[in-house]
C-alpha cells in the first residue's frame, strides 16, 4: 500500500514536471501554472475519487499536453507528461480497486504483476513515441504490419519472462 502511494507520487511529480517544464520552455507561464494546479487536482482526485474526478484529471492532463505541443513546447516533454498522467490514472484506479481487499499475499502478488505490466506498457509506449519523433521513415504498409507483429511478439515474450521470474 505504501509502495503504491510512493509510486503514484513519483509518477505524478514526473508528469507535472514534464508539463511545467514544457510550458516554461515555450514561454507560456500561464500554462506552467495550470500544470501545477492540475497536479493538485490529481491529489484531490486521489483523496476523493468520486464524480469522475480521476477521468477529468486525465482528460485535462492529456489535453494540456496537446495544447503544449500546439504552442511550441518540446514534444518529448509533452509525450512523457501524457504517458505519466495515464500511468497515474491507472495507479489511482488500482488503489481504489485494492482498498477493500483483505488477502494480503494475493493482493501483493496482483500488485506486483500490475506494476510490471504498467512499467512494460509505459516504457514501450514512451520509447515508441519518442523514437517516432526522432526518426522519419517511409515504411510500406506490409512492412508496418510485420513490425507491429514483431513488437507484439516481443511484448508477449517479455511479459512471459516477467511472469516466470516472479
Amino acid at each position: 500500500m505504501i509502495f503504491r502511494r510512493i509510486l503514484f507520487a513519483v509518477i505524478l511529480i514526473a508528469a507535472v514536471l514534464c508539463l511545467t517544464a514544457g510550458f516554461a520552455i515555450a514561454g507560456q507561464w500561464i500554462g506552467a501554472a495550470f500544470a501545477i494546479i492540475s497536479g493538485l487536482a490529481w491529489l484531490l482526485a486521489r483523496k476523493y475519487p468520486i464524480f469522475g474526478l480521476p477521468h477529468i484529471c486525465l482528460f485535462v492532463s492529456v489535453g494540456a499536453a496537446v495544447v503544449g505541443m500546439l504552442v511550441g513546447a518540446p514534444a518529448w516533454l509533452m509525450i512523457c507528461s501524457a504517458g505519466f498522467a495515464l500511468a497515474a490514472w491507472d495507479l489511482l484506479f488500482l488503489d481504489i480497486g485494492l482498498r477493500s481487499s483483505s488477502a494480503m499475499q494475493q493482493t501483493r502478488a496482483y500488485e506486483n504483476k500490475h506494476f510490471q505490466l504498467l512499467a512494460l506498457a509505459l516504457g514501450s509506449g514512451l520509447l515508441t513515441a519518442l523514437l517516432g519523433r526522432l526518426f522519419s521513415l517511409r515504411i510500406p504498409f506490409f512492412g508496418l504490419v510485420l513490425l507491429v507483429a514483431l513488437a507484439v511478439f516481443g511484448l508477449d515474450r517479455a511479459w512471459g519472462y516477467f511472469r516466470k521470474v516472479s
